[in-house]
């Protein structure tokens, strides 16, 4: 006896999407069937359902060249085509950064302009320092310009490094990495981005069974190199840290050591020469390595009073790290002027497990202008293991030709008992 017929009253009291889902989940008079993914999955449907969502489904069942073998489709993972089908059947669908490309692109490629509508009000709204990569690729790669440019004039305002050693990062696409190279605001120092575009070259050297040798790295990079800001970075560094290996030819080192000097004709060299418009920069109160350490039980928040003597924005605060790595805190934070909240962090949690963590920045939700004459406090509060604390910190820093004031909190009421040990410094641009 079949299913259905065993189940006489499985239908009772269930509405249309309902009634669908629990035909494809107990597998009911299906009559299709796919085979899904490398290992071939088998996935069971309905024609009648998959043809009145999709104009590709119904030409591929019920038109003129229709299958009537199994459907193969090796270019979509099981788990994405078990989402498109719940939303075709009942109209809803979970997504995640992780997996929204894949669900996006079966989407696309089975014409559920539906589906593409909600993954594409998803992307837009989820937009963070965590998923902008991924969201921007998919922008890319379904020409969806306005998402494209939200996650440009998401990376101009909210600038940390965008490229590190994530496999987010290192796993991007040429095309996408040739935009973001091609930004004119990039939160990061030419030699750092140099060293990202050499990481993800190496990685794409694996990826290919390739060895990582210098010249097999250039081969990877191709024009991507001529996307370095070179000429922007200081002498000294550029011979030690570049000039010492075969990346670049010895041509191209000659050249660029002229034009970094400024005794080179620019129109004689394929690299990018313009200065990037946005220049991030930190504001640190020591160089010292830092030696104390600061126990967070307590939940005492660590307050500063900034003020400028001529206009800079500020982009988030810098954080001495946990001692021992790796490390969790819930962190509140705030940004007040004249003693009045102007900006508020969403409480949130970060985790670092390098090493090197021994730092790390706290972005504002929007950077904020700050103007003279006008006292700023920072406020946070870290909920987590012992950190470091700094010491000898100076009072009156100076960056880019802006005068940065550093005091203890002037405001009892409104800051009581906050200390400034873990506040190393900001994160501001012109």
């Amino acid at each position: 006896m079949s299913l259905a017929e065993n189940s006489n009253n499985w239908r009772s009291g269930l509405n249309l999407a309902e009634c669908n889902r629990y035909m494809l989940t107990h597998q009911i008079h299906c009559d299709v069937t796919f085979r899904v993914g490398k290992e071939g999955k088998l996935v069971r449907a309905h024609k009648y359902v998959l043809s009145s969502r999709s104009p590709v489904f119904d030409a591929m069942l019920y038109g003129d060249l229709a299958e009537s073998y199994d459907i193969i489709v090796p270019d979509i993972e099981p788990s994405s085509f078990d989402a498109l089908l719940r939303f075709v059947y009942c109209g809803d669908v979970d997504l995640c950064p992780d997996t929204v490309t894949s669900v996006l692109y079966a989407a696309d490629k089975y014409g559920v302009d539906d589906l593409v509508t909600k993954i594409k009000s998803y992307l837009d709204q989820n937009i963070t320092n965590e998923t902008v990569l991924i969201i921007l690729e998919s922008a890319k790669l379904f020409n969806f310009e306005d998402l494209l440019q939200k996650c440009k004039s998401f990376i101009q305002s909210h600038p940390f490094p965008l490229l590190n050693s994530k496999s987010s990062s290192l796993d991007l696409t040429t095309e996408t990495l040739e935009y973001i190279l091609s930004l004119e605001f990039i939160a990061m120092e030419e030699p750092d981005i140099y060293q990202f575009l050499i990481k993800w070259s190496e990685n794409q050297c694996d990826k290919a069974g390739m060895e990582k040798t210098d010249q097999n790295i250039r081969s990877i990079m191709g024009n991507l190199i001529y996307l370095i800001r070179f000429p922007f970075m200081n002498i000294e560094p550029f011979v030690k840290n570049i000039c010492n290996r075969e990346i670049l030819d010895a041509q191209e080192k000659l050249n660029l050591q002229q034009v970094i000097v400024g005794n080179l004709d620019k129109n004689n060299t394929k690299f990018n020469l313009g200065e990037r418009k946005c220049r991030i920069f930190y504001v640190l109160r020591g160089q010292l390595p830092c030696t104390e350490i600061r126990s967070n039980g307590s939940n005492q928040p660590d307050i500063i009073d900034i003020r400028v003597n001529k206009n800079v924005r500020i982009h988030g605060f810098v954080m001495w790290g946990g001692v021992s790595i790796p490390y969790t805190y819930k962190i509140e934070a705030k940004l007040f002027e004249n003693s009045k909240e102007i900006s508020t962090v969403p409480v949130q949690t970060i985790y670092k497990r390098e090493s090197s963590d021994t730092k790390f920045t706290i972005p504002l939700p929007e950077p904020v202008c700050l103007v003279p004459d006008v006292t700023y406090s920072a406020w946070v509060c870290l909920k987590g293991p012992d950190s470091w604390s700094g010491e000898h910190y100076g009072w009156y820093v100076t960056e880019h030709g802006v005068e940065f004031e550093f005091n203890e909190s002037c405001d009892d009421n409104m800051f009581p008992s906050g200390s400034l040990e873990q506040f190393p410094g900001l994160v501001c641009s012109l």
